[in-house]
């Protein structure tokens, strides 16, 4: 094709994609834009185009990726530099955002402005009001939570207990216990600890290991409550790692799903599959970290959901496109289990950004729903078999059958238990009882699916307990549901006691006081055993609404990885 040719042929595609733009159809416009790009990609107008559309449909990510390709084409593009701004702004990348929004105002005129630049000027001087907003918030909670979360000398670790535990379950042939998929998640994760200290800046570069990322991702994808930081530079090491893996692999740091799908093609075409993927592997480990940081931390659980919903995006997207190619040449990162224990975790963030969302139309009930529902169905669809190509040791039957289910059954009951509630406040009683009833057997569903020796046994089913008080079931029921958890303890506090991950002791205590109360007035026959639950009182009973599985990390503000 004659240069005149492709040139007309781009600016064709250019208006196309201003045309579905304009209509709201942001898949289409950025599909035009894509196939102009191909044709002309040193076309700065093209990129911030895009980047437009990404912004639309909140992939800024890769709005920021062409942004920046944008600008560094064409310094002088105010409006790419706005775009910039805004996606960076999204990301809490408030630094980025602070320079782009000011190199935007930077474009036009300082005086005699014209309509358009004085609109302009007032759109990119709001920009950088919020985006300065933004970061003197983020300097003051690390200001207040800069503290390490460390572990009390005094105390000793589950994980460790657990590892204690090892020759005594494996000669007793015990599997049903929470020890094995615990130890085994502190072995992935303690060995890649390991092997990030091993990391050393030198005269020509870094040197390391580059197995730190896949061993420690592994473990949290095990059990994230095997997570801790054992020194002051644990994060520090960790970004450094990161960048030490992408760079060794090849990986993108830069960019969304959008982004990593369209490079692995070409990386796929030009190079193969070992450096293919090497450079996914490392890409979705980095990413992953980056949404588990700055979720747990409480930076942003928007920028979070985005990480996740990239890392999600591109595994279904490998795992459909090269289905039936060898895992060995794909990689781990494809297979079910994989995938599924990051929709585990992605899960338990949607949660938690739907309880502090306040009505924010960008999550919602439904599509929670939705994720706990695929979790049971696509997990109980592939228990496995005899035959299997993926082995499985004996913790990894919990980790990634088992708890998948049990959490998502969790999950469940927090959004009924919390509509439940609203509609007691609302006075709809049918509709109370109903969705009450709901979460106090999901909840229930939830612990048994956990060994009687783990945790959330005993505070999953305080948790149903909860729901069955608040419906105001007799004591009949709600004692033997007391008395069951009570025999629990002692199996789980030998593992538990020191270091619970949830508020296991103040819940269970609370619980013996409103049982206290109960067989009190048995005695004094004030009450009898038909006699509403909800009549014995609990001080201070709050609803434990497990938005999320709790873990032990810093609430401090844990900054991005460069």
């Amino acid at each position: 094709m004659a240069s005149d040719d492709v040139q007309t042929r781009v600016e064709q595609l250019k208006a196309e994609g201003n045309a579905f733009h304009g209509k709201g159809d942001y898949a289409k416009a950025r599909s035009k834009y894509s196939d102009a790009i191909k044709l002309d990609d040193a076309n700065p107008v093209l990129y911030a185009n895009r980047a437009a559309t990404y912004i639309a449909l909140k992939q800024y990510l890769d709005a920021a990726k062409d942004a920046q390709k944008a600008v560094n084409l064409d310094p002088k593009y105010g409006k790419a530099w706005a775009r910039l701004g805004k996606s960076a702004y999204e990301l809490h990348l408030y630094d980025l955002s602070t320079k782009a929004w000011k190199e935007a105002l930077g474009t036009l005129p300082s005086e005699e402005l014209s309509p358009q630049e004085t609109q302009l000027n007032s759109q990119y001087d709001d920009g950088l009001k919020l985006c300065q907003e933004g970061l003197e918030a983020r300097q003051s909670r690390t200001m207040e939570n800069n503290k390490l979360q460390t572990i009390p000398a005094n105390v000793k670790p589950p994980w460790i207990v657990a590892l204690e535990m090892e020759d005594v379950l494996t000669a007793n042939n015990v599997l049903n216990s929470c020890a094995w998929p615990l130890m085994n998640a502190y072995k992935d994760f303690s060995e890649g600890v390991r092997y990030m200290k091993q990391l050393k800046k030198t005269e020509t570069g870094i040197q390391g290991n580059l197995n730190a990322l896949q061993a420690i991702v592994g473990g949290l994808l095990r059990d994230q409550r095997v997570f801790h930081m054992d020194s002051e530079d644990w994060i520090e090491l960790l970004q450094l790692q990161a960048q030490f893996e992408l760079t060794a692999f090849g990986g993108w740091p830069e960019g969304g799903a959008e982004t990593v799908k369209e490079e692995a093609v070409k990386l796929l075409e030009d190079k193969g599959w070992k450096a293919t993927r090497l450079a996914l592997a490392s890409t979705i480990r980095a990413w992953f970290f980056r949404a588990y940081f700055v979720d747990r931390s409480g930076q942003s659980k928007a920028t979070a959901m985005q990480y996740y919903n990239s890392v999600v995006d591109v595994l279904e997207w490998g795992a459909r496109t090269w289905h039936d190619v060898p895992t060995s040449d794909r990689g781990y990162i494809f297979q079910k289990t994989f995938v599924r224990a990051i929709k585990r975790i992605r899960m338990a963030a949607y949660l938690s950004a739907l309880r502090e969302s306040e009505g924010d139309s960008e999550y919602n009930v439904e599509e929670l729903i939705d994720m706990a529902n695929q979790m049971v169905d696509e997990t109980t669809k592939n228990f496995p078999k005899e035959g299997d190509d993926e082995p499985m040791d004996k913790g990894a039957w919990y980790s990634f059958h088992v708890f998948p289910v049990a959490d998502a059954h969790a999950t469940l009951g927090a959004v009924f238990l919390l509509q439940g509630l609203s509609a007691k406040k609302d006075n709809d009683a049918e509709e109370g009882e109903k969705m009450l009833a709901a979460a106090a057997k999901f909840y229930q569903k939830a612990a048994e699916m956990y060994p009687p020796d783990d945790e959330f046994f005993p505070y999953f089913l305080k948790v149903s307990f909860e729901a069955e008080w608040h419906r105001g079931r007799p004591l009949s029921e709600t004692l033997p549901l007391y008395e069951r958890i009570w025999k629990a303890l002692p199996a789980v506090f030998k593992i538990w006691e020191g270091y619970s991950s949830v508020p296991l002791k103040e819940q269970m205590f609370q619980l013996d006081q409103w049982a206290q109360r109960a067989y009190t007035g048995l005695l004094e026959d004030k009450y009898t055993m038909e006699t509403p639950s909800v009549s014995v009182s609990i001080s201070s009973l709050q609803p434990t609404l497990t938005w999320a599985i709790c873990m032990r990390i810093p609430q401090s503000d844990i900054p991005f990885f460069d």
